[in-house]
């Protein structure tokens, strides 16, 4: 005949279990309470793995893909939601990487025998220069070498999870703690937001923009005392981008590239070191490569950028649709199709 006391442990075990659970929990939610108030928002952190999930989206041929690359001023200020809803015949993929030109992944897209899109390029004339090709070139090669189906079965439950629980914010974990601790540092809040599309927004209201415009025009300061291609050597290196836009081109998609709106030192940087004329205009100028800037565009000068180098949130849509516009308007969209006039 089995004891008592054989009998009631399980029962006790199970009771272990599930006060741990209980209890486990409780201390999820208080410090998920606690990286709340700290002024954390739970949401979407960007990843080579999010990344990779659009990277995935560049083929077929019906929608017809238009793909973003570039840096911050198309990450942050072209909103594929938008593009989608003026150009339902179009799948809009954002690529576009903050603080990195994107050269190394138009040559990507270039030896892809499968892509047949339509590139839209963020790039200026400073992130044309060679030296700068392969700043995105890690995000190309982790596509390449490591991207698989395990990793983006992670990847979407993380999204879930990061969605949720600000606790999924590497900044709240034990490590970036301690260091806190240590250094007497603050939680860092987040001052951009991004959706699982990768179309972002910049959150101006948590930084202090004149600070910031301050630090870009410095930037482009320090950019101009740099030494200066000639004219010759840019545009021999042009025409090796214009190699690529042809691969792309001869089978059947196209590339556009797009200097979205700055102002104060950064829109100098333009015309008062390179001189728009004998660089961005003569790129534009090559066989087969479009190029529209947006001076040239008397609405998207208007639009404000209170860091002189992006849109407010606000913004977004007003460029996107400016962009789509012209782009339609100067036969690089096939109007007919897109709907776009």
């Amino acid at each position: 005949m089995p004891s008592s006391t054989s009998s009631s442990e399980p029962r006790a075990l199970g009771v272990a279990w599930l006060l741990a659970v209980v209890l486990a929990a409780v201390v999820l939610f208080a410090l998920d309470r606690h990286g709340r108030g700290l002024g954390m928002p739970a949401g979407l952190i960007d990843s080579m793995q999010l990344w990779s999930i659009q990277r995935d989206r560049v083929y077929g041929d019906d929608p017809k893909p238009v793909v973003f690359i570039g840096a911050s001023r198309s990450a942050y200020g072209v909103d594929p939601k938008t593009w989608r809803s003026l150009l339902p015949q179009t799948k809009p993929v954002m690529l576009s990487l903050n603080g990195r030109h994107p050269i190394a992944l138009l040559r990507d897209l270039a030896a892809d025998p499968e892509f047949r899109g339509l590139v839209v390029c963020d790039v200026d004339t400073h992130g044309l220069l060679r030296r700068w090709w392969d700043m995105q070139q890690d995000y190309v090669d982790y596509y390449h070498q490591r991207w698989n189906l395990n990793w983006r079965v992670h990847r979407l439950a993380l999204n879930a999870w990061q969605r949720t629980s600000v606790l999924a914010n590497p900044a709240l974990g034990w490590k970036a703690g301690l260091q806190r601790w240590i250094e007497g540092g603050t939680v860092y809040i987040p001052v951009t937001r991004i959706d699982s599309n990768r179309g972002g927004e910049i959150l101006f209201d948590r930084f202090d923009p004149a600070a910031s415009a301050k630090a870009f025009d410095d930037d482009a300061e320090r950019k101009m005392q740099e030494p200066r291609p000639t004219v010759d050597e840019f545009m021999a290196d042009a025409r090796q981008i214009q190699v690529w836009v042809k691969q792309i081109q001869d089978r059947g998609g196209d590339v556009v590239f797009f200097q979205p709106p700055v102002s104060g030192r950064v829109a100098a940087l333009e015309h008062e070191y390179f001189g728009r004329a004998s660089y961005w205009d003569a790129f534009a100028a090559l066989d087969g490569i479009h190029a529209l800037h947006f001076d040239d565009v008397p609405a998207m000068r208007r639009l404000e950028t209170p860091d002189h180098s992006h849109v407010r949130p606000q913004l977004r849509p007003e460029l996107t649709r400016l962009l789509a516009e012209e782009l339609a308007r100067r036969r690089w969209l096939d109007a007919t199709t897109t709907g776009v006039r």
